[in-house]
């Protein structure tokens, strides 16, 4: 586990705040991972990094099918996710690791990375653990935040300039510019990598207008 000073980068600080706030950011699964999901053969393997509470994991496995692993650093938000999983007789096994320094020791049909903000060194990490966690011909589903989100207002409205609303990280090294994510997997097939302007409905935490990034990518298919 890390041993970064920083409250946001441990373990204990995300245990405590999910022992405070069950269901975080939500019960429901994550937008653009529900959107995309036709993208996954039924019955896929799947796993999630990051997966918090499994909100989008159980969704994965009770709406489509999929055998899902749920990996996350939180002991208290990965007990969740597993009472919700027995409660719902669904297909999906948790898994406690730090994707910042993780090695898979299997390969999946899909992976799935949402919000997962984190510093520029621990992103390539993650991105090569994204790689290396999905077979060839699979799919890769990642959402992030990106710089303009701190960086203001857009226009939704014309004439109207409406702010983005505080969520995330306060840092911009923890938000992804869309280059970062094209650069990252130049060698794979980059279906859609784009920045878009989103209301995002995740929980007290997370609800807002927000500038994301968001990646659908096949793996080996560049």
């Amino acid at each position: 586990m890390s041993d970064s000073p920083r409250p946001s980068s441990r373990p204990d600080f995300w245990d405590v705040r999910y022992e405070q706030d069950r269901h975080l950011f939500g019960a429901g699964p994550n937008a653009f991972v529900k959107a995309a999901a036709h993208r996954l053969p039924p019955e896929s393997a799947v796993v999630e990094l990051g997966a918090g509470e499994g909100r989008t994991a159980a969704w994965l496995a009770r709406e489509h099918g999929h055998r899902v692993t749920a990996v996350d650093f939180s002991e208290a938000a990965l007990k969740t996710a597993q009472e919700r999983a027995e409660a719902e007789h669904l297909r999906l096994d948790t898994v406690r690791a730090d994707v910042r320094t993780g090695r898979p020791d299997r390969q999946w049909d899909a992976a799935v990375v949402t919000f997962l903000q984190l510093l520029p060194d621990e992103r390539l990490h993650l991105c090569r653990l994204l790689k290396t966690s999905v077979r060839s011909g699979g799919w890769l589903l990642a959402e992030w935040l990106r710089p303009a989100h701190l960086t203001g207002p857009y226009h939704r409205i014309p004439y109207h300039r409406i702010p983005y609303h505080r969520m995330g990280p306060s840092r911009a090294d923890r938000m992804v510019p869309v280059r970062e994510v094209r650069r990252a997997f130049a060698g794979e097939r980059l279906a859609s990598v784009e920045a878009v302007d989103v209301h995002l409905q995740a929980g007290p935490h997370r609800t807002g207008d927000a500038a994301v990034v968001r990646g659908v990518v096949q793996a080996g298919g560049g």
